[in-house]
């Protein structure tokens, strides 16, 4: 079974597979317009499907139901297939609440992105007040969520309230900033792509814009390169989500 979003809603996808009890991979496909540009890029999640129920799922190497939640349960462009096979795992939880639980975490991150692009936006605070004293000097939302030992959209929920009362301000970096690459063709005097001669390994992405390399291109390389396969790097389905968080931001500014 595959289709288009165009003439079947993901709601209606799963409800067919629930119903039939079906087992297998469900490979789902978002479509995201880059700003400046008329091109689409893929968002993927495979769900894992046992009887029926949802046993568990992944955007590339994120995997669980808050890598599943981020991706959006009424998507209006992209692609589903179905391949039915044995699946192991024991389901999350039954079928209803979870997508219940998904259309909730949906509408909460449609919330907090109304003044967080992404999870990995480093926030500070100039007040060592609880809880925010963790933000002194900067830290991403999700360096936040992991020294509170909170689920992300805890975190998230916090920062968002942080920034709406003014405890937080937002820094112009990310938590993938630290990122250091070293590209093959970096040290070639052939030199198609400016920002691949840079990327030896000398210096991390933030270093990189900060050198005058714009965001957006850094952005843009990190997407393609990541969907295409050829940066293998640990954490590679968050970065690209939040990517594309902050792309859909820059595409669609709010107010």
């Amino acid at each position: 079974m595959e289709g288009s979003f165009d003439t079947r809603s993901l709601s209606d996808v799963l409800e067919v597979i629930h119903s039939q009890r079906w087992s297998g991979r469900l490979r789902l496909e978002e479509w995201v317009h880059l700003p400046d540009t008329a091109q689409a890029v893929q968002l993927p999640l495979e769900l894992r499907i046992r009887e029926g129920e949802l046993a568990g799922g992944s955007i590339l190497d994120w995997e669980g139901l808050e890598a599943i939640s981020t991706f959006p349960l009424h998507l209006k462009q992209g692609r589903y297939a179905f391949t039915q096979g044995v699946e192991p795992s024991a389901p999350l939880m039954p079928f209803k609440p979870l997508l219940d639980e998904w259309a909730r975490m949906n509408d909460q991150w449609a919330r907090f992105r109304t003044l967080l692009d992404s999870p990995s936006r480093v926030l500070e605070t100039p007040r060592p007040l609880q809880p925010y004293a963790i933000f002194v000097g900067g830290k991403s939302v999700r360096a936040a969520a992991k020294a509170w030992k909170v689920p992300l959209i805890i975190a998230a929920e916090r920062a968002w309230r942080g920034l709406r009362e003014g405890d937080l301000s937002k820094m112009r970096k990310y938590a993938w900033y630290g990122l250091r690459i070293r590209h093959p063709e970096a040290d070639r005097e052939s030199r198609r792509h400016s920002l691949v001669s840079r990327l030896d390994g000398t210096r991390n992405l933030g270093e990189l814009i900060q050198s005058g390399v714009p965001i957006e291109e850094v952005r843009r390389y990190l997407i393609e390169e990541i969907l295409a396969g050829r940066l293998n790097v640990l954490g590679k389905g968050w970065i690209l989500r939040d990517l594309l968080w902050e792309a859909e931001g820059v595409a669609h500014p709010r107010p």
